[in-house]
């Protein structure tokens, strides 16, 4: 059972609330702030760095938190190289180089998850000490939701995701379905994730991995039982569009996954559920 701040500080645990400061390196604008081992958390989409700051805020007793806004996402300006995954590791290698970080603690939330297992298969010279992934699915057998399997059709994709990513309204249509505990992330929160340029970019990406997806994805999966440090799969027990049954699959072909499931909340893990995040994560890798 996942143990409180309160009970973890009653034995001894550093837990320290702290400050994450806005910064600018390696073509990348990131929040930073703590002391440890360097943890690294990278954003979904639609998403920013803001996605896991209240998670982050509370790491700073036990991990030099870095979040960066991904390229083309919150204030970083987007990769003239592209935007799909390989593209994001790199941009992201670039910014670990900037804060010559050579090992450390790997998170990331769907999309982002994706970023992060392409930047261990791509860079293994990185020590990955840590791996969270939260509702980051890369099984490519996976049932989509009848919605989702629509969308692939010819002549149907490109009006399905600018009617449901491609646009504010549409987007906001996501939050309402694709979140459960909007007591913790209200629509003027999620709301600043969405800067033209973030929104448009979400909507390709989304179009991106569900029709045009490239053999890096078989990669990703065949990484994963490769990966022999400590991982933390989190999902949500209501995501609409990947079940807890993927989270498991997930976690199962990870060779040192623990898995959490939490109630009430939909896909968007670290938003809704930021202090049990934040708990398990200092638990997992304490």
């Amino acid at each position: 059972m996942a143990q409180t701040f309160a009970q973890m500080k009653a034995r001894g645990t550093q837990v320290i609330e702290g400050r994450l400061h806005r910064r600018k390196g390696g073509g990348l604008s990131f929040l930073m702030g703590g002391d440890g081992d360097p943890l690294l958390l990278l954003h979904g989409v639609p998403g920013s760095a803001q996605t896991w700051t209240k998670t982050g805020s509370k790491l700073g007793g036990r991990f030099r938190v870095i979040i960066p806004d991904l390229a083309g996402f919150g204030a970083s300006a987007p990769s003239a190289d592209g935007f799909y995954v390989e593209e994001q590791a790199q941009a992201v290698r670039a910014l670990l180089a900037h804060l010559q970080i050579t090992d450390l603690y790997l998170g990331g939330h769907g999309f982002g998850g994706a970023v992060a297992l392409t930047l261990m298969r791509l860079f293994p010279e990185l020590g990955v000490r840590g791996l969270v992934l939260s509702a980051t699915n890369v099984l490519t057998d996976t049932l989509l939701p009848a919605s989702l399997r629509l969308a692939k059709l010819p002549g149907l994709n490109r009006l399905f995701f600018w009617a449901t990513a491609g646009n504010r309204l549409g987007l906001r249509m996501l939050y309402e379905s694709a979140l459960q505990n909007k007591e913790e992330t209200t629509w003027r929160e999620f709301r600043r994730h969405l800067t033209p340029r973030s929104v448009a970019q979400t909507g390709a990406i989304l179009r991106h991995t569900l029709v045009n997806r490239k053999p890096g994805d078989q990669a990703l999966e065949e990484l994963l039982p490769t990966i022999r440090c400590p991982a933390l799969v989190l999902w949500g027990d209501e995501d609409p569009f990947l079940t807890s049954a993927v989270g498991e699959q997930m976690a199962a072909t990870l060779p040192h996954a623990v898995f959490k499931l939490y109630a009430y909340t939909g896909h968007f893990v670290p938003e809704e559920r930021p202090l049990e995040t934040a708990e398990d994560i200092l638990l997992r890798f304490e």
